[in-house]
């Protein structure tokens, strides 16, 4: 998709950078329109040979008020279903096929299907002016789907039980504490924190992060007992590759490395 058609949010390319910034005013609500877009734009960066890292962030006000309810309002069960196969499903499988880091910004107000973009995510780094909130109980009459798993496996069950029944909105400094994001920090400095941090990645070798990338989620759901083989052979069979093999020169000789991605 060019970027003149983009109507849902912004991208651009700075310093091996893609950077995705939702835009649909007021509040960045999630439409079907927004969402193929955002499956768009990642494919765009993906593919971008000079594109090192991605970050998503939100115009205005915050990240986003979640998914447009007066876009839900007529639906049934089964329209529910087609949009939230392409949003759940959709989108997290398009995330973890990426074969680069991705970095949520966020600030302000991020709300249901907002949460599920941002913890999409490999980090967050978000400003102390922003909360999170999970309403699909209140809201919707319905469980706040994927936020049910997410938030059990960052934060615990009761935690968890307590910001999905009640709706209640986390802030930025808590959500630090207890572990549901990367880091807070000034709302002045966010996008400098978050270009900071994909920078720093961005001088690393692009084979060696898209290897470690795919077997942290590998690892995911992995048994323990098959931990200690899936380690053997992912770090052995990185020996052979041109960067590993340059790493290890440039280590020895004091300079900076130079990547190939092979």
């Amino acid at each position: 998709m060019p970027e003149s058609n983009y109507q849902n949010l912004r991208y651009k390319v700075e310093d091996q950078i893609a950077k995705i910034t939702l835009d649909r005013p007021p509040a960045n609500l999630i439409n079907l329109e927004m969402t193929q877009e955002y499956h768009a734009a990642l494919r765009k960066a993906d593919v971008d040979p000079e594109v090192r890292v991605i970050i998503l962030s939100g115009a205005g006000d915050g990240l986003s008020g979640g998914v447009d309810l007066k876009y839900l309002e007529v639906f049934d069960s089964a329209q529910m279903k087609e949009y939230l196969s392409l949003f759940y499903v959709g989108t997290m499988k398009l995330v973890r096929s990426l074969s680069k880091p991705i970095i949520a910004a966020v600030h302000g107000y991020a709300r249901e299907g907002a949460c599920t973009l941002a913890f999409a995510c490999d980090m967050i780094i978000a400003a102390d002016d922003a909360d999170f909130g999970y309403p699909g109980v209140p809201n919707l009459a319905a469980p706040p789907g994927m936020h049910v798993w997410i938030l059990q496996r960052l934060i615990g069950r009761m935690k968890a039980a307590e910001l999905i029944f009640t709706g209640k909105s986390l802030g930025a400094v808590e959500a630090e504490r207890i572990g549901l994001i990367t880091r807070v920090v000034g709302a002045g400095s966010l996008m400098y924190e978050a270009e900071k941090l994909a920078q720093r990645m961005v001088e690393m070798s692009p084979l060696a992060l898209r290897r470690t990338r795919d077997l942290m989620y590998k690892m995911e759901d992995m048994s323990f007992k098959d931990v200690p083989q899936a380690a053997v052979e992912a770090l052995s069979s990185a020996f052979d590759s041109e960067d590993s093999r340059e790493a290890r020169k440039a280590f020895i000789e004091k300079r900076k490395p130079v990547w190939t991605g092979r």
